[in-house]
């Protein structure tokens, strides 16, 4: 369940999924309920671990380990609106082995103007499964120097 309040208000309440990408090391958290939608990438330094994640903008968190990453996104009436998270915390709290709860408190910015919102939300009941699609690595960037000359 998370909240959204400042320039524009809202909530979700939907089931969320959690997957680990062990080539990654990430656990990416996703909650869906029609066009709404709120994403938590947890960026830990090496295994998951229960814990306070500093939440940074969503390009430097792998960079900046232990961190965490917030978006938000829902349908307005004439356009979509998406918010990324500039900072906060995310608080992880292990209720057994595999499984989660936690807190979610973030202060986003619009993607596509000034509007602001801050984020609240509770995690309750996760249970962290193997990523099934996309937990490949990212290809260099051409510019990086990196791959056949």
């Amino acid at each position: 369940m998370a909240r959204w309040t400042g320039t524009d208000s809202g909530r979700i309440d939907s089931p969320a999924s959690a997957e680990w990408c062990d080539t990654l090391r990430l656990l990416e958290i996703r909650a869906l309920k029609g066009d709404t939608g709120i994403g938590v990438a947890i960026y830990p330094k090496s295994v998951l671990q229960p814990g306070r994640y500093r939440v940074v903008r969503p390009e430097a968190a792998d960079t900046s380990r232990p961190a965490a990453a917030v978006a938000l996104r829902w349908f307005a009436e004439t356009s979509i609106r998406g918010f990324k998270a500039e900072s906060g915390a995310v608080v992880l709290e292990q209720a057994e082995p595999g499984t989660y709860s936690g807190r979610i408190e973030a202060f986003t910015k619009s993607v596509t103007d000034n509007a602001h919102v801050t984020i609240r939300g509770t995690l309750q009941g996760l249970t962290v499964r193997p990523a099934r699609t996309g937990c490949v690595p990212r290809p260099p960037r051409p510019d990086s120097g990196a791959g056949i000359h």
